[in-house]
């Protein structure tokens, strides 16, 4: 990778180069400058990445970061420089402490009013790894308990809203210039509240707990009294999340801690109410 592959964005958007271009699973990144202000060039994004792109766009700078400019595969972002990581407070001053931030960054991102570029995904689309899995392993199983979870929750669900759909620990950034924390890589889709909630209960970038179960529980608790909702319905979604984690990752680790996770929340006393 070199800086030929930003050439065409460099030019049309006045871009300078302010350090050296990286790649992430889905894309590559490049942080620049323009008139001096810190930016981060995405391009050669991959269509998940374009969509989100999109969606991000319509935050509107409103708790995420702001999208300056958007061509194709390529998006020109406000770059988050602040010192601060959520990592690094859930080390120091505690879990509670970071997921009292990100509970305040879901909430300010569901009160988006858009408008949004781009349609968002509805949930029973976004999860149909579940019904799907639960079909090939003959309706059986944890799979199966699953999509049973889902398709309930889905008619439950009193209201819709935008969601991220991918707010953790290292998609919420601090800021810095009084810009508070910013979200960054949503999915872009749209369904119950408590869904945002249940996809930061699994911290990927803190090794060795994304899927600890009594970790788990721990934050269910914590997450569910900090966002006004009930443990069940918090619970039912996390099943839910590490089942359809445990699908998109079998037969790799992650897929595997997930599955245990997701079979511990599976006997759990509070789940076997929904």
């Amino acid at each position: 990778m070199s800086l030929a592959d930003f050439r065409p964005w460099l030019e049309t958007w006045r871009l300078a180069p302010d350090g050296e271009p990286f790649s992430s699973t889905w894309s590559r990144l490049l942080p620049v400058r323009r008139d001096g202000r810190p930016l981060m060039l995405k391009a050669c994004m991959a269509d998940q990445e374009v969509n989100g792109s999109a969606f991000l766009a319509g935050y509107a700078g409103e708790g995420a970061v702001e999208v300056l400019e958007r061509e194709a595969d390529a998006v020109l972002l406000e770059r988050a420089e602040g010192p601060l990581s959520l990592e690094r407070i859930a080390a120091g001053a505690g879990e509670a402490e970071a997921y009292r931030i990100l509970t305040r960054g879901v909430a300010t991102l569901q009160a988006a009013a858009g408008p949004f570029p781009v349609a968002p995904i509805p949930l029973a689309t976004w999860f149909s790894i579940l019904p799907e899995a639960a079909a090939y392993v003959g309706g059986v199983g944890v799979y199966a308990r699953a999509a049973g979870v889902l398709e309930q929750l889905l008619a439950t669900t009193a209201i819709e809203v935008p969601l991220h759909g991918d707010l953790h620990h290292g998609n919420l950034l601090d800021g810095g210039r009084g810009r508070g924390w910013l979200a960054i890589d949503p999915k872009g889709l749209v369904g119950d509240p408590a869904c945002d909630y249940a996809v930061m209960l699994f911290p990927s970038e803190m090794p060795g707990e994304i899927a600890a179960p009594d970790r788990v529980r721990a934050r269910i608790s914590v997450v569910a009294g900090m966002a006004g909702l009930t443990e069940a319905r918090l619970m039912a979604w996390a099943f839910c999340v590490a089942a359809q984690y445990a699908g998109w990752f079998h037969g790799q680790p992650t897929g595997e801690a997930m599955m245990a996770v997701a079979v511990a929340l599976a006997d759990d006393g509070t789940l076997a109410g929904t």
